[in-house]
């Protein structure tokens, strides 16, 4: 019985914030947080590549847009990006390696080609570089 007593309370306090939170999340701007800088990212490598010592990196970019229709549902969604850096450091190449819905493909693929790289380097040399880039799309 003295359970019940502390369980009431909390009860009623989760009853009255819940839709404090349920109606703050849906005045969330998708777009302004998709426009908020990267953190800095690490290369994800996941076979060891003779091609290159070390590999391409992002210095700049900013998030992908969030799909209006896909936030609108929050829908949650992966993308998988292999992209391809010249010697100068620009992007060559994009391939969609997976992905949950082509919509937040899209988006992830505008966003790589306006990130600036840095090249692969291989014994203190620019190299062309591959490079996997993972980008969760997570509406909440």
């Amino acid at each position: 019985m003295m359970k019940a007593k502390h369980i009431l309370p909390r009860a009623r306090i989760v009853a009255w914030l819940l839709p404090l939170a349920l109606a703050a999340c849906k005045n969330i701007n998708y777009q302004d947080r998709a426009r908020t800088p990267l953190k800095p990212m690490k290369s994800v490598v996941h076979v060891k590549s003779n091609a290159f010592d070390t590999p391409p990196k992002v210095l700049e970019g900013k998030r992908p847009e969030y799909p209006e229709a896909e936030a609108e549902h929050r829908e949650k969604g992966f993308v998988s990006v292999i992209c391809t850096i010249g010697v100068d450091g620009k992007l060559v190449g994009v391939e969609i390696e997976e992905m949950t819905n082509p919509a937040f493909a899209y988006e992830a693929v505008r966003a790589v080609l306006k990130w600036r790289w840095t090249p692969a380097m291989k014994n203190g040399h620019p190299v062309l570089g591959k490079l996997r880039v993972p980008m969760h799309f997570n509406a909440f």
